[in-house]
């Protein structure tokens, strides 16, 4: 019997081509959508679920509220150095903690094999407890757990131990690692493979906390105040409540640390975050180790691939209404001979299921095919692998069931009721509630894509808004060079010398942080005489001379930065920082400020002040920041005017070799960094493009056939219209008033939706657009333009056929 529904379904299949054709296109597009988006979204979760005690481990967070100054509100991935230790002793349901000390993707170390003379710049560097490998299990290839338990101890990635020492064993092998303070010599001590499984932490190299440089910085810091850049993870025994725990650690910090905190003039407050947790709900969490994911994201592209599919659905859904009267004298026979109700309504079931599984099967080779392009707009790394996923797979094939069912069951209930005796008898008529149906399904079609297409609008405006901003400093022609080594920044002079007489260099300065760089480092201030418990919660960046007219940063007022400033505690402000203390720029030069540094008061003046400049996303507001002269800044930076880039590179590289010849020359274009600040917008303007882009091609292909087949059983209608005098132009009006109508409603729902929808968008930027009314008439007026083109060659192909032709049978 269902071979025989199968049978039937795929010969009514063949035989309306037309409406087949859409009907397939329309599933496969919907289908697409859903698998792309349904694998970009599994690979999105099971993020470090492999670790043997996931369950029990936490991430400290920190959340810091100013209490009387305009300074930093953060929500930090991090903590202070001596908590989690602290909590250890403390709290008996804590059992064991490690901290991490993450030196960040832009701030690469050199790593030497000790005798050789070439030398790599490697990210992705981890000072750590010797606890690591307890909490976090690695599988090791060489050495054990307790590889960091010696200071001055590495241990190595897999894939860094084969590049440094190709097929030999790296252990007990010497590694030479420096940065900006100091050079130093690391024994290996174990191989760890870090094809482990999903994680947030994806450490190149992992050094032993008890070494020195910034591990014995953070083993001896005793602040639990400031200094919030150790990431502390901690383990609880088994049947601890995370939570009754989480309600104790206000008093614990105020025990371990109330006068820290109080110097310091702010709030501060600890909270547990479940290690599985990490990727996917951190919304507003700054300083993350990794680019984390969004669990509100993922269900918006669920939501829309869901859309996507719906709209297809209504398509089905209204070409097989449209069609009840051409079907009607088939299911009238059919009742006359013995078919049931239900019968009949599982034979139009099973040609739904048989489209949409058709459309399953054709979608799997399409996103296989379409990997490269989808991996472009999610910035993902999807492979054939998260395809051909048991899991993925059957859910995809109960979806294309559930389409199916979803699709055919509206039109199998309408279409199984037919009497067949008003059939037989030639007065059947479709009910006028079944045409206000169909209306208000293309009314939906229409919502939808007048909503998609105000977003994509919005959306580019704020992207367009973001990317020409004033930033503060001009991007274009910068180039960075990463001093990276502390013989690199000992010659920085004799460089920017060298680099200086390049023709088509305009300027070259030093910072500790470049442009588009976050910046990190912070400090206390207050105003002299004031209470020192009423600090201002201030970012610190280092610089030389030369440095603001080198990057295209307005002076407002006093001098730049110059040699001897930081030996003389003299400071640049920017006008945050004004504003923070009341300051007015006119009396600004000259003021003092007082800046705490490990309890240390140490008075500082103002000698310049310059305009605010973005040293974040657009989400951030500017913090207040100060600007110190630094003799030994991590980047060297140069302005360009040259036309010929590749040639100046070349001279830019040959003077970094005569001065560095055994360090590498790496470099960074400023603009390329400000960009990446817009990925996560340029991504949503990609992604809320394709999808307006399909919704308008479904209901277009759903017009076309609905109109195409309204335009079939109207054809003796038009003709007789014709021969009566209408003309072309009465013919397509009467073809497309309706659809004007619906275009007009869909305009109204869409309008106020659209607008809730991307004001909830636009909270999260401190800097945004406003949206203009004429964003709304634009997509109304697209949509209705598209909508007549698409209405409208069907109604002229109408409307200029020969009347004799559908006439010459009566």
């Amino acid at each position: 019997m269902i071979r025989n529904y199968f049978k039937i379904a795929w010969r009514n299949l063949i035989k309306d081509k037309l409406q087949t054709s859409i009907n397939l296109l329309g599933l496969t597009i919907g289908m697409v959508s859903c698998l792309a988006i349904l694998v970009y979204v599994v690979a999105q979760f099971g993020y470090d679920t492999h670790y043997e005690n996931a369950d029990s481990i936490y991430r400290l967070r920190t959340k810091i509220k100013t209490i009387k100054n305009n300074s930093i509100n953060s929500d930090w991935a991090c903590a202070s150095p001596p908590i989690a230790p602290a909590m250890k002793e403390d709290f008996p349901e804590v059992s064991e903690v490690c901290r991490i000390v993450y030196f960040g993707k832009d701030n690469a170390s050199l790593l030497r094999v000790d005798g050789d003379e070439e030398s790599y710049y490697e990210s992705g560097g981890y000072v750590a407890d010797s606890t690591f490998f307890k909490l976090f299990d690695y599988p090791l290839i060489e050495g054990n757990k307790n590889a960091l338990n010696a200071p001055n101890t590495v241990v190595l990635s897999s894939k860094l131990a084969k590049k440094l020492f190709k097929n030999e064993d790296a252990l007990n092998k010497t590694l030479l690692i420096g940065n900006r303070d100091f050079e130093a010599k690391y024994t290996v001590t174990g191989v760890f493979n870090e094809d482990n499984g999903k994680t947030h932490l994806n450490p190149n190299y992992i050094i032993c906390m008890q070494s020195q440089g910034v591990g014995n910085f953070v083993i001896n810091a005793q602040n639990f105040a400031t200094h919030n850049f150790v990431y502390s993870y901690i383990k609880l025994k088994e049947d601890t409540n995370a939570a009754n725990l989480e309600k104790k650690l206000p008093a614990f910090l105020n025990n371990r640390g109330s006068k820290h905190i109080e110097a310091m003039g702010f709030e501060k407050t600890l909270l547990l975050q479940p290690l599985k947790d990490i990727h996917l709900h951190s919304k507003g969490i700054s300083s993350q180790i990794e680019t984390v994911s969004n669990i509100e994201n993922l269900y918006v592209m669920l939501i829309l691939g869901g859309i996507i599919l719906l709209v297809a659905c209504i398509n089905f859904i209204n070409l097989s209404t449209a069609r009840t009267s051409k079907r009607a004298k088939e299911i009238g026979v059919r009742k006359v001979i013995g078919a049931s109700k239900a019968s009949l309504a599982r034979q139009f079931l099973s040609e739904s299921l048989l489209l949409s599984l058709f459309a399953v099967i054709i979608s799997i080779p399409i996103v296989i095919l379409l990997l490269p392009f989808i991996n472009d707009i999610t910035q993902g790394d999807l492979a054939l692998s998260h395809i051909f996923n048991i899991k993925i797979l059957a859910c995809f094939i109960v979806l294309g069931i559930f389409t199916g069912l979803m699709a055919g069951a509206y039109p199998a209930i309408i279409l199984s009721a037919i009497k067949p005796v008003k059939v037989l008898k030639g007065v059947f008529n479709l009910q006028p509630n079944n045409g206000n149906l169909r209306k208000g399904l293309v009314v939906f079609q229409f919502v939808v894509s007048i909503t998609l297409v105000i977003a994509v609008t919005i959306v580019t405006q704020q992207l367009k808004y973001a990317q020409n901003i004033d930033m503060g400093f001009d991007k274009e022609n910068l180039i960075t060079i990463n001093l990276g080594s502390s013989e690199a920044i000992t010659k920085f002079e004799p460089l920017r010398e060298k680099i200086s007489t390049i023709p088509g260099v305009s300027g070259v300065s030093g910072s500790n942080n470049y442009p588009s760089l976050p910046v990190r480092n912070d400090m206390g201030f207050h105003l002299p005489g004031q209470d020192p418990t009423n600090q201002t919660l201030i970012y610190v960046n280092g610089a030389r001379e030369n440095y603001f007219n080198t990057v295209g940063t307005k002076i407002l007022s006093g001098r730049g930065l110059q040699a001897g400033d930081n030996i003389q505690s003299k400071v640049i402000v920017n006008e945050a920082t004004l504003k923070a203390f009341n300051i007015p720029l006119e009396s600004a030069v000259s003021s003092k400020i007082v800046g705490i540094n490990n309890g240390q008061p140490n008075e500082f003046e103002i000698v310049g002040v310059i305009e605010d400049y973005l040293f974040a996303s657009l989400k951030e507001t500017i913090n207040p920041m100060v600007i110190l002269y630094d003799n030994t800044p991590d980047w060297l930076i140069t302005k360009t005017e040259s036309a010929d880039l590749q040639s100046l590179l070349t001279q830019l590289e040959d003077a970094w070799k005569s001065v560095n010849p055994n360090t590498p020359f790496v470099y960074t274009f400023v603009d390329e960094e400000v960009a990446k600040l817009f990925k996560e917008e340029q991504r949503l303007g990609k992604i809320s493009s394709l999808f307006t882009f399909l919704a308008i091609l479904i209901s277009c292909l759903g017009l076309f056939g609905l109109v195409s087949f309204i335009a079939e059983q109207k054809k003796k209608e038009i003709g007789i219209r014709k021969v009566l005098g209408a003309s072309i132009q009465t013919v397509v009006q009467l073809m497309t008033k309706d659809y004007i109508i619906l275009v007009m409603i869909a305009f109204i729902i869409a309008t106020p939706l659209a607008y809730y929808l991307m004001q909830q968008w636009l909270e999260d930027f401190q800097y945004r657009i406003e949206i203009k009314w004429w964003v709304f008439l634009l997509a109304g007026v697209a949509t209705l333009m598209i909508t007549l083109l698409t209405v409208g060659v069907q109604s002229v192909k109408s409307a200029i056929a020969n009347p004799i032709k559908s006439l010459r049978t009566e």
